[in-house]
């Protein structure tokens, strides 16, 4: 009996560490997650993701586009703490936790690549295009990029580990 309370005890123990992770991997939205190579400037995953206009003199610039690969990776996130909660709740069942774990897995692999999934400004492709340089190019990973690709996959190897360890 003792034996199964203990389990039953780490169970919820994992769940709340990888619940966490989630929403670490989430709030990684209002952190940079692109910059620019040799400038202080960065966009962070709200901006690449829905888009960002600058202002300029009197009109706006798109820099970003609507990027759906780029929200795709924290809906992703958002997903595996859902049924990591419902999990924990005893709702979910392994199936639950597998779900759990890919979800984090593909956010956390999605979130080393959003540079690939930008979608930078049309005309800013095209003016470098004609010099022969790809603007993506200038891109660089930020700090919230890593820490929530880092933070996910976390989460999705201790989903995995909860599951294949009972």
């Amino acid at each position: 009996m003792a034996k199964k309370a203990k389990k039953r005890q780490l169970d919820m123990i994992i769940n709340f560490v990888v619940t966490l992770l989630g929403l670490a991997a989430i709030v990684m939205m209002v952190l940079p997650n692109v910059g620019i190579n040799d400038s202080d400037t960065t966009y962070t995953g709200l901006q690449i993701a829905f888009g960002y206009n600058r202002k300029v003199g009197n009109s706006e610039v798109a820099v970003f586009n609507f990027s759906f690969m780029n929200l795709l990776t924290f809906i992703l996130a958002a997903v595996g703490v859902v049924f990591t909660v419902l999990g924990a709740l005893g709702k979910g069942s392994k199936f639950a936790a597998f779900i759990a774990a890919a979800a984090f897995i593909v956010a956390g692999v999605f979130f080393f690549l959003s540079i690939s999934f930008c979608l930078p400004n049309q005309t800013a492709l095209d003016i470098g295009s004609i010099f022969g340089a790809n603007v993506k190019d200038a891109l660089h990973l930020a700090v919230g990029a890593i820490v929530g690709g880092v933070v996910s996959l976390l989460a999705g190897i201790a989903q995995l580990g909860r599951v294949f360890l009972k």
